[in-house]
């Protein structure tokens, strides 16, 4: 059994604001930002949502990564499911309703499919997080302050959110009139794929991930399967078919598509143990391949088959 990770950044309190930098260009309508209270951030995580999801959710993650020393920025992608509402008054849907359950609506769900599997979608994800990325002082003026000397960071994200930080990792994929495109961002020093993509779908191939050759965690469950129907063997190709150098890949035994439950709204089950183990993870391989803390390194080394009660199995390469 894997011992619990301890950072070397004690948990502190969190501060967040919402609508940070709203009205820039190409943000959407602004970002949800968490960042530690009372002192600079040493690291930042853009965090992308899923499909039809949006930048407040994923919160007890992301205080996890603030409470620990990160600045974590969420933007809201055009494919939230009130931004979708707003945009298409002809789905009949209250864009300023719950509309957490959106993927039970039959009348809902076709169009969403048809969102996921459109490129300009994936285009548009991708073009947000360069325009973030373009902001970054003035995310950093506006939450935390800016700090006194450049800060690493990474890119992450949960479903359709794992697919826009495997491109901006380095993943290629053909478009629909067959033409490669890469869009690796080298402002990101890791990446982490929550519930991923594997071949066969939007655009993601043999070779897709080739040229994806720096720190990756992946993470699925046994449970966890894709939009497709794929399951936890199709989700683990990111890794499968990356190049060796520091790659991780976390199938937690019993989990299904949130891991555990990112939020605490009703709709998605809680499972204690795995999004304990999901925190441990994500924070030991941000604090690894980010802020190059050596005992992180070795705790990812000493997992095997469990992190805490929560059994999974771990590969590395």
């Amino acid at each position: 059994m894997s011992g619990v990770y301890v950072s070397d950044i004690p948990a502190g309190d969190v501060r967040e604001a919402d609508d940070v930098i709203a009205g820039a260009p190409g943000i959407g309508p602004g970002l949800t930002c968490r960042w530690p209270s009372g002192r600079a951030p040493l690291a930042f995580v853009l965090f992308c949502h899923g499909l039809g999801s949006n930048g407040r959710e994923y919160a007890n993650l992301a205080r996890h990564w603030a409470r620990h020393g990160y600045l974590v920025i969420q933007p809201t992608f055009s494919d939230a499911i009130g931004r979708v509402a707003r945009a298409e008054p002809a789905l009949g849907l209250d864009p300023d309703a719950d509309l957490s359950r959106w993927w039970q609506m039959p009348d809902i769900w076709p169009r969403m499919h048809e969102i996921l599997h459109a490129p300009e979608r994936w285009l548009d994800r991708v073009a947000t997080v360069g325009r973030v990325m373009d902001s970054l002082d003035r995310v950093f003026e506006a939450t935390s302050g800016r700090p006194d000397q450049p800060v690493r960071g990474a890119i992450a994200g949960h479903s359709f959110g794992a697919y826009t930080a495997q491109l901006l990792a380095g993943a290629e994929i053909n478009l629909l009139e067959g033409q490669a495109r890469r869009f690796r961002d080298d402002r990101f020093a890791a990446a982490i794929l929550l519930s991923g993509q594997g071949r066969d779908q939007q655009g993601l191939r043999d070779g897709s991930w080739d040229g994806m050759e720096g720190p990756v965690l992946t993470v699925t469950g046994t449970l966890d399967r894709g939009a497709k129907g794929g399951d936890w063997r199709w989700k683990s190709e990111p890794y499968d078919l990356a190049p060796a150098g520091d790659k991780y890949l976390a199938v937690l035994d019993e989990a299904d598509h949130y891991l555990g439950g990112f939020s605490d709204n009703g709709v998605q089950p809680q499972v204690p143990a795995q999004q304990a183990a999901l925190r441990q993870l994500t924070l030991a391989f941000l604090d690894a391949h980010v802020r190059n803390i050596p005992t992180a390194r070795r705790w990812l080394a000493s997992i095997d088959t469990t992190i805490g009660p929560c059994r999974l199995a771990f590969s590395r390469k």
